[in-house]
């Protein structure tokens, strides 16, 4: 089997990791020449998914990842709304994604199946794009496939933008994330290792802050870190999208294409690589059953990542319009409401299973 990958980004690799693990000849286009420097973008993985990758994709030093065994959420006011905590067990792992990136990268340059091709994309569509492959599948937002083939898509502008840094300050144990929902959006401190936490504001309203501003406004809410300095800060536009359409033809759009979502359950890499066991299981399947990989694998897909996908990202967008409009429930009653939901175990056990797990029973 010979699939053809676009964009070069932790997503596809992965999937290509995934794919060469079965025996597929992967060839990789990059068409955005522009190295894309992730240096203080983390991200969270939840427990399964992370014996998923060791498993299926590639067996990662335990060491590259750093344990979170508590959440805490708190108001403006800095007092605590909700606690997530499993006995002591852990709850998700943060990594650096630069890191990941180049554990990836490193593996797939001594794979035989795998070719890496930087072009450009006239270049692309000219020479390779109607080439033979079994499958195509696109990683990436914003090229002329997802233009031609995905553009009609659910979106919505959050009106806000997201600030990350990285923190050092001096050792502590380090294994609590915590989150304020301030008046001016949520922020959030994720541990990444005993000296090193990563920070992430998404600003309502879009609005800019200056890097005086932005390390004033986190100092104000920081309670336990002894902070020695802070990276520069990166931003982004936030932004929700979700595909109408999976596929056409023999073409798979994947990753942030199919959907991106509010970072504030940090769901949203979470969701791809739940998308990555679907189509691992359906290649499998179709291996052992001495199948080819065809449209009707697309289709498999499809029909089985499309409404989980749907309900999930929903049901972020939900958490975050509560929050956002919390002044119209009565603050203090909305926080006391809250809080009394969270003390039910079993709420709390659900929602620890689903951030780990995602949707299941679809």
């Amino acid at each position: 089997m010979k699939i053809c990958i676009i964009g070069m980004n932790l997503t596809s690799l992965m999937l290509s990791k995934a794919l060469v693990n079965n025996g597929c000849i992967v060839n990789i286009f990059n068409l955005n020449k522009k190295t894309t420097n992730y240096s203080t973008r983390t991200i969270g993985i939840s427990d399964s998914n992370i014996s998923f990758i060791k498993n299926n994709i590639i067996n990662i030093d335990n060491k590259k990842f750093h344990n979170i065994k508590k959440i805490r959420i708190f108001s403006e006011k800095k007092s605590e709304i909700i606690k997530f905590y499993n006995k002591g067990q852990n709850l998700f792992s943060l990594v650096e994604i630069n890191n990941f990136f180049k554990i990836l990268q490193n593996n797939l340059k001594k794979n035989k199946l795998f070719k890496l091709f930087t072009l450009d994309e006239n270049i692309f569509k000219k020479s390779y794009f109607n080439k033979k492959f079994d499958l195509i599948i696109n990683c990436e937002k914003q090229n002329f496939i997802s233009r031609k083939y995905f553009s009609n898509k659910f979106q919505k502008d959050y009106d806000s933008i997201a600030y990350t840094a990285l923190l050092y300050h001096q050792k502590i144990k380090n294994i609590e994330a915590r989150q304020y929902f301030t008046n001016s959006g949520p922020l959030a401190f994720l541990p990444l290792s005993s000296k090193i936490t990563s920070v992430v504001f998404s600003a309502y309203n879009s609005k800019k802050l200056d890097d005086k501003s932005f390390k004033k406004f986190v100092l104000s809410f920081n309670d336990i870190l002894n902070i020695k300095k802070f990276s520069e800060f990166q931003k982004a536009k936030l932004n929700f999208s979700l595909a109408r359409k999976y596929y056409f033809k023999n073409i798979l759009l994947f990753g942030d294409g199919l959907h991106q979502i509010h970072p504030l359950a940090g769901q949203g890499f979470n969701m791809t690589i739940r998308d990555l066991k679907i189509l691992v299981n359906i290649i499998n399947e179709r291996y052992e059953n001495g199948l080819e990989l065809d449209v009707s694998c697309l289709r498999s897909f499809e029909d089985l990542a499309k409404p989980k996908n749907l309900i999930f990202s929903e049901s972020i967008n939900l958490i975050h319009n509560i929050f956002r409009t919390k002044n119209n429930f009565g603050r203090e009653n909305f926080y006391k409401l809250i809080k009394k939901i969270g003390e039910n175990k079993k709420f709390n056990d659900f929602f620890i299973k689903t951030a780990d797990e995602g949707i299941k029973g679809i």
